[in-house]
């Protein structure tokens, strides 16, 4: 009995020190954390910190604005519709502003930065000592760091009807974001003739090789017409038809001239005589010749089994595709003629307008816009968030 007793007395301390604990933490909670301390702590405090960062502490950032456009000009007007400049790009595009988007694209690529980076020391301008160590890139910083601040320090716009691309730049001096934006300026100059060059070369290559393809379907072409005119040995059936046709008609002359004869020693009851028996195997032998002509021209019994009819049709075919096959031959070198030229006179370049000028003030960071934008957000969320304390405790009673 004194053992239960024992037991339930220690287990009423424990529950009793449990609760003691919970109540102290929930003093000490509602102690520190009221109306009062709260807005000190997460509104008062953080607003004067950042009022003092913005108005004190913030460095000035500068702002070089570029605009330009990109043009191409000296395409002939007599080349192949799909290179000219109206609604064209220099990389085939379909859009008159695709330079223009390639550009602004460039602008904001890792490879703009690798390059700026190699060439002036990009990251160097952004590591001085007297830029707040808020907005300085760090020390250590890596490649992919440092793109992302160079993101946060450019802006690119292109208007579209007009082509016209926007560049803006912030810098931590005046000197720096002029030097930076030439440095910009000239990595898309060497872009843009990198691309014009390739374009150029690409549309020379891609109409030699439509030349030589046209060539070698020409030669093939010739080889067969050669190879079957040397298999039948009729350079043209047609006109050895021609000729053919010629030959029975005189033929057909003599052997009316004979048979006029053999009448007449019919008539006379001659036919009988050497003379007679002399014109009919004159009339029979011309009548074979000319059975033998007519056979070589169309039919069946043909002495060397080639018919000009059958072979002026596979002659016919191998001819006209000689002559499409080189028709095709001349207009791709008339192409290539054409390409070579335009290549020589076509010329794709950054047109600036409007040159980068050394800013007089900063325009960044807005101080007094920005230090209001975070004490009012701060302000709501603690509001916010003690409108909601308020109503789990309006629930707990």
């Amino acid at each position: 009995m004194s053992l239960e007793i024992g037991y339930d007395s220690r287990e009423k301390s424990s529950e009793l020190e449990s609760l003691s604990d919970k109540g102290l933490f929930s003093r000490l909670f509602s102690l520190f954390f009221t109306k009062r301390n709260t807005l000190l702590a997460f509104v008062l405090l953080p607003g004067i910190a950042s009022a003092a960062y913005y108005f004190l502490i913030a460095s000035d950032q500068y702002v070089a604005e570029t605009r330009m456009i990109v043009r191409t000009i000296g395409v002939s007007d007599r080349f192949d519709s799909s290179e000219k400049r109206e609604g064209r790009s220099m990389v085939g595009g379909d859009s008159l502003t695709q330079d223009a988007y390639v550009v602004a694209n460039y602008l904001k690529s890792p490879e703009i930065v690798r390059k700026l980076d190699t060439q002036i020391g990009l990251r160097s301008f952004f590591l001085r000592e007297d830029i707040d160590w808020l907005s300085r890139l760090s020390t250590d910083a890596q490649f992919e760091e440092l793109y992302r601040y160079w993101i946060r320090h450019v802006d690119t716009y292109v208007d579209g009807p007009s082509g016209i691309i926007i560049f803006t730049l912030r810098a931590f001096s005046p000197e720096d974001s002029v030097a930076i934006s030439k440095a910009a300026l000239a990595a898309c100059d060497e872009m843009i003739d990198k691309i014009s060059e390739r374009a150029k070369k690409d549309l020379v290559t891609r109409v030699e090789g439509e030349v030589n393809s046209s060539l070698e379907e020409y030669r093939v072409a010739l080889d067969e017409l050669r190879d079957y005119q040397n298999k039948t040995g009729i350079l043209d059936p047609l006109s050895s038809a021609k000729m053919l046709s010629a030959v029975i008609g005189k033929l057909m002359e003599e052997k009316l001239q004979l048979t006029i004869s053999l009448k007449s020693l019919e008539a006379a009851n001659a036919d009988d005589t050497a003379r007679g028996r002399e014109l009919r195997r004159s009339i029979q032998a011309i009548d074979d010749q000319i059975q033998l002509r007519q056979n070589s021209i169309a039919g069946q019994d043909a002495v060397d089994g080639t018919q000009l009819s059958a072979s002026l049709t596979e002659f016919s075919r191998l001819e006209t595709r000689r002559i499409v096959t080189q028709a095709i031959y001349e207009a791709n070198v008339r192409n290539l003629d054409t390409a070579k030229s335009t290549a020589l006179k076509r010329t794709t370049f950054i047109s600036t307008f409007s040159d980068p000028h050394m800013p007089e003030e900063s325009e960044y960071p807005d101080r007094l816009s920005s230090w209001i934008i975070l004490t009012a957000g701060l302000l709501t969320l603690w509001m916010t968030a003690t409108l909601v304390w308020m109503s789990i405790e309006d629930h707990r009673v």
